[in-house]
């Protein structure tokens, strides 16, 4: 298969960070490939690497970060009493879902509406999850902080 793209293509459909954490390996280095954004060819092994060939390209950031974030509850919680994910797991998340979208990249006027409302989205949903009850479990003299899984669900909102 021959994937031929630019790379605000991969911007676009959210594996930029990807890209350059496995293939370039240098955020200066993609720096100068964004800034350039000409056409190349990328491998299919690349891509299969990168989430380039499970992606479709929308506007829709709120719909792909719920989409992200739940599949993270899927597979990273554990079962204790209740589904349980670690704290630091879903901060670190949560946290991380906007370098997909790097600051040096100049989008277009129905990009930059689209990251305005994820990040003021990602804001509140900040702010509710502190306020969720944190579970606290001691293994080994290392206390590891909880939230429940469900719980966290129940602040995605898939109605954008």
């Amino acid at each position: 298969m021959k994937i031929i793209l630019c790379a605000e293509d991969i911007i676009k459909r959210g594996c930029w960070d990807s890209y350059v954490y496995y293939i370039i390996g240098s955020d200066k280095e993609a720096q100068e490939i964004l800034k350039e954004n000409k056409e190349f060819e990328i491998t299919e092994r690349d891509a299969l690497i990168i989430g380039l060939l499970k992606v479709v390209e929308t506007d829709n950031l709120i719909h792909r970060f719920n989409t992200h974030i739940y599949e993270i509850l899927m597979n990273k919680s554990s079962k204790h009493e209740d589904l349980l994910i670690r704290k630091k797991t879903l901060d670190f998340a949560v946290d991380k879902f906007l370098d997909k979208f790097p600051d040096y990249w100049e989008p277009s006027k129905m990009w930059m509406v689209a990251l305005d409302n994820l990040v003021e989205y990602i804001n509140e949903l900040k702010t509710k999850i502190e306020k969720l009850e944190v579970h606290s479990i001691v293994d080994k003299n290392l206390t590891i902080e909880f939230y429940n899984s469900n719980q966290v669900k129940k602040l995605l909102k898939f109605q954008y």
